[in-house]
């Protein structure tokens, strides 16, 4: 690990804003997310961070499965070992079956989910491979999941683009 890439905030040096930023962290996710430790360089930048990390772990569209499932295919497309790591635990401990968790690491569709975490999981690899998707598919995803939940994934998806780019750049090892 290369450790002097990632510069904690110094709590006795922190700004108004980031002050701010930081009491809402501890307010809505009880702790402050490794990404915050680069982002609150930036203490607006960290205040829209928040709202969108905050939502998309609270999502009242989203279950934790198909959250899981948007966060790990996300980490697995970007290469960031870090989130993959935390998010392969998150997804096994939602519910999602070890083969589903399988396919998205080796880069797989997974085929044999049923259901709206199926359809979660065919609109995910279309989204991360280039939002290219015919009429016939977009009105299938429209009426199976929601234009909320379409939404809701290309949120998650962008939010956790950010994270993995981030822990890539700053060389974060995966917490053992």
């Amino acid at each position: 690990m290369v450790d002097t890439r990632l510069e904690a905030i110094d709590p006795e040096k922190t700004s108004d804003k980031q002050r701010e930023v930081i009491a809402r962290l501890g307010e809505g996710r009880g702790r402050i997310p490794t990404p915050f430790n680069i982002w609150l360089h930036n203490p607006r930048l960290a205040e829209g961070m928040e709202i969108i990390g905050t939502h998309v772990d609270h999502s009242p569209v989203l279950s934790e499965a198909e959250t899981e499932v948007a966060i790990l295919s996300t980490a697995v497309f970007w290469n960031s070992p870090y989130v993959i790591a935390n998010h392969r635990r998150h997804a096994l401990k939602s519910g999602i079956p070890e083969s589903v968790v399988s396919a998205i690491l080796e880069k797989r569709r997974p085929e044999s989910v049923e259901g709206r975490l199926g359809v979660v999981c065919e609109a995910v690899s279309a989204i991360l491979a280039g939002a290219s998707v015919d009429d016939a598919r977009f009105d299938r995803y429209k009426s199976e999941l929601g234009r909320a939940l379409i939404a809701e994934l290309l949120i998650t998806i962008g939010y956790f683009t950010s994270v993995s780019l981030a822990m890539t750049l700053h060389a974060l090892e995966p917490k053992k």
